[in-house]
Parts: C-alpha cells; structure tokens; sequence
C-alpha cells in the first residue's frame, strides 16, 4: 500500500508540472465573463443559467482532463523509460496501475472541487444559492471522472495514445446517449435493432447515470436511492475497468 500510495503522490507532482491546474483559472475567467454577458441578457434568469453552463463546463474540462491526462502521463513513462525503472524496484505492474489511477483521481478531485467553489460565487451573487443538490452534482461529477480515467488507463494499457484518446472519447460519448439509443431502438418496432441498442446500453458503462445537474439548478436533492446506485455502479464499474487493465498490462511486453 505504501508503494501505491508513493506512486500517488508521484503523479499528482506530474499533474501539477503539467500545469493542468491551470485549467482551473481558465475556468474562472470565462465563467466570470460569461456571467457579466448573461446578467445583462436574461431577465432574472441569470443565476440558473451560470449554474447551468457552469456545470456543464466543469463536466466538459473534467472529461477531458480524466480523458488525456491517464494517457499522457502513461505513454510518457513508457516511452522515457520511466516505466522500466519503476518496475525494476519491488513495484508490481498493479501497484503501478493502481497508484496512478489515485494520484489521477485525486487530482481530478482537486481540479473539480476548486471549480464547484469557483462556479459558486457568481451563481450566488445571481441569486441562485448552490445547495446540498448542487454538492451532489458536483460530487457526481468527480465520480463519472473517475470511471473515465479507468477507461483512459485501460486503453492506455493496451495501444498507442492516440487510439486510446479516441477509444476513451468514443466510450465517454455512447456513454452519455446510450439511454436514448436504446431508447429509439424500443421505438423503432425493429426486433434486431431494439436488441442491439439494448446489448449496446447494458455492455457499456452507463455514464448518464451520474449525471445529476438538471436536479441542481432546481435546487431538488436526489433521492438517496439514486446517489447510492450511482455510487455503488461507478465503484463496480471503476474495480472491473482496473482489474481488466492489470491484466492486460501485465502482458504487455515494453522492449
């Protein structure tokens, strides 16, 4: 544990070297913009719709944060060699795998947390309160966050960066419009098709399932059903997508 956690801490360094925290004041700066623009614009409105845009903005940044960042960091120590001096100590190829998926996480987790409080100010001062609801979409956020960077590592684990980009893109997209798919092929009266979108829907993650921003900007707190459900799939989902990335990683021949 003590050697994950090292590899934690090691990462989370990188991420910072990165300047990937960077794109928390990019963040700041355009939401601040865009709520100078809207207050003006709406018509009492202005507070929901910062709220709006602005979760889904932390969404969109995180998404691609939890997208490249596994696979930068991961094809840089393969490619450095870095990889290879880290094995040579007493560190498996899991430990490796599971210290970076931490240091990711938490940095996600970061990264996240610091634009929830950043996007809070202004909804504030617009009169939308954030509230209990709006913790719960933030925090769900950070969960999906954390599926995705086991998707990013998994194809990390497997191929070359950019096919791992575009695999981990492609799974975040069907992962969001899966529901509505399988939901055309019920509709569509075509047996084949509505048994496709349905294989399609329960084979791949369900990212929609974490998605509670529309409750947020209504100030509506979940059901604690719903939030344990989401919680409980995004750890099944995130134990599966690591464990297969082990093994996987632990046949890769990096000569």
């Amino acid at each position: 544990m003590t050697r994950i956690l090292s590899i934690a801490q090691v990462t989370w360094r990188e991420a910072v070297r990165d300047r990937v925290l960077y794109s928390v004041l990019f963040f700041a700066a355009t939401l601040f913009a865009v709520a100078g623009v809207l207050d003006r614009m709406t018509l009492g409105q202005s507070g929901r719709v910062v709220l709006d845009l602005g979760l889904a903005g932390i969404h969109l940044c995180g998404a691609f944060i939890a997208v490249f960042l596994p696979i930068t960091l991961m094809s840089r120590d393969i490619a450095r060699k870095t990889l290879h001096v880290v094995l040579a100590k007493p560190v498996g190829r899991t430990a490796y795998l599971g210290g970076k998926y931490l240091g990711l996480v938490f940095t996600e987790g970061v990264i996240v947390a610091v634009m929830g409080l950043v996007l809070a100010a202004p909804a504030a001062v617009l009169g939308q309160v954030p509230g209990l609801a709006y913790a719960a979409a933030v925090a769900m956020i950070w969960v999906e966050l954390a599926v995705l960077t086991g998707i990013a590592m998994l194809f990390a684990a497997v191929t070359g960066p950019f096919l791992a980009g575009m695999f981990t893109l492609g799974l975040f997209l069907i992962g969001h419009l899966s529901r509505g798919l399988e939901t055309l092929g019920a509709e569509s009266g075509d047996p084949l098709l509505a048994s496709l979108s349905r294989v399609v829907h329960l084979g791949l993650p369900d990212l929609a399932v974490f998605d509670f921003k529309p409750a947020a900007l209504y100030g509506t707190l979940p059901p604690a059903a719903d939030i344990g459900l989401a919680l409980a799939y995004g750890a099944a989902c995130t134990v599966a997508l690591i464990a297969i990335a082990s093994l996987v990683f632990a046949r890769r021949d990096f000569r």
